[in-house]
């Protein structure tokens, strides 16, 4: 591991300097570009029951399509791993999109036609834990072009991480009242439920609209009877049943049904 180069450590003071003011995302953002190629860099926190709150963007003019931070923030996030990610350490961490995702996250249909549409080839995200009970995060990705995080860089960052998490916790609680305003998030299976049964009359059981959730996240049946502490068997019978009752017959006719509310 390279040691910190003098310039590595000027940029840490200002980083440190500017914790809980304007200056923050911006000297952050520097720090991590003198070790790191990125092509977006986006800092929020996730605060129970709302949306996700957006504390900086970065990125370069085009290199995204028009729509795509609206969308997330209008529903895709649901299905974000990073915002669904739950096994968190006190101190937080560092992951690779790769790292956290449900088992068929690549082959999903969020997956295929939202986050690939996006011209994004990987992404990296800090995740910490807050005092408030809410999620710092910040992401920085990487388009097509610019290829996979190679294993140095991600060394790197897994080595300077503990400083990283406790700069970027200390900035977020700090951003509190930014969040006030936002409207209530309705969890995924809710949203689900009222859609089938009040729109469709499809008549889903909660425990049907979870799995339905799951599912549009790219779980299989094992990795939701793990989510759900059931059996995979019991599992394959809801999503049968799901099945039924929507009139559909794949994890992709469901995506279609439901796009709309994501």
């Amino acid at each position: 591991m390279q040691p910190l180069s003098d310039r590595d450590i000027s940029r840490l003071r200002a980083v440190m300097a500017s914790v809980r003011s304007d200056s923050f995302f911006t000297q952050f953002r520097r720090l991590l570009r003198g070790r790191l190629r990125f092509h977006t860099f986006l800092m929020m926190r996730f605060d129970p029951g709302q949306p996700p709150t957006m504390l900086g963007t970065w990125k370069p003019h085009g290199a995204l399509p028009p729509n795509v931070l609206a969308d997330y923030f209008d529903g895709a996030y649901r299905l974000d791993p990073f915002y669904q990610f739950r096994d968190l350490p006190p101190g937080g961490g560092l992951y690779r999109l790769s790292d956290i995702a449900p088992d068929r996250f690549f082959a999903s249909e969020y997956f295929q036609q939202y986050f690939l549409q996006t011209g994004l080839r990987d992404e990296v995200g800090l995740l910490v834990p807050l005092a408030s009970g809410s999620v710092g995060h910040l992401s920085f990705s990487r388009l097509e072009a610019g290829g996979p995080y190679r294993r140095r860089e991600l060394q790197c960052l897994n080595h300077y991480s503990p400083i990283l998490l406790e700069l970027l916790a200390t900035h977020c609680e700090s951003q509190g009242s930014l969040a006030v305003a936002l409207p209530h998030a309705v969890p995924l299976t809710e949203v689900i439920l009222k859609e089938a049964n009040q729109t469709l009359g499809a008549g889903l059981t909660r425990r049907e609209a979870q799995i339905a959730g799951l599912v549009l996240q790219g779980h299989s049946n094992g990795s939701a009877a793990q989510v759900l502490a059931i059996s995979r068997e019991t599992v394959k019978v809801h999503r049968r049943n799901l099945y039924i009752k929507l009139d559909i017959s794949s994890p992709g006719e469901l995506f279609t049904l439901l796009r709309h509310l994501l």
